[in-house]
């Protein structure tokens, strides 16, 4: 599932942003947790390429499954081109 932005309603000559609700499941696991790292990675202070190989480094080591299932769920379009999987 892609995320948009939301959506935007007019009223008269008024416009108002109504942005979407970030999808989280109710029970965090680390593959989720690595998902949204990745997902945000341009909003962290840290080297976006060690934080990235680090990520893709504990991938390696998550239950494939859970991890691709993830990604597939709660993955922006750049985390699903990425290598996570």
């Amino acid at each position: 599932m892609d995320h948009d932005l939301g959506q935007e309603v007019y009223a008269g000559r008024a416009g108002f942003r109504f942005p979407q609700e970030a999808v989280v499941p109710e029970t965090l696991t680390k593959e989720f947790l690595q998902v949204d790292l990745v997902n945000n990675l341009d909003k962290l202070a840290e080297d976006r390429e060690q934080v990235l190989a680090r990520v893709k480094e504990r991938a390696a080591h998550s239950d494939r499954n859970l991890l691709k299932r993830a990604v597939q769920e709660y993955g922006m379009v750049r985390t699903k081109s990425s290598t996570l999987t």
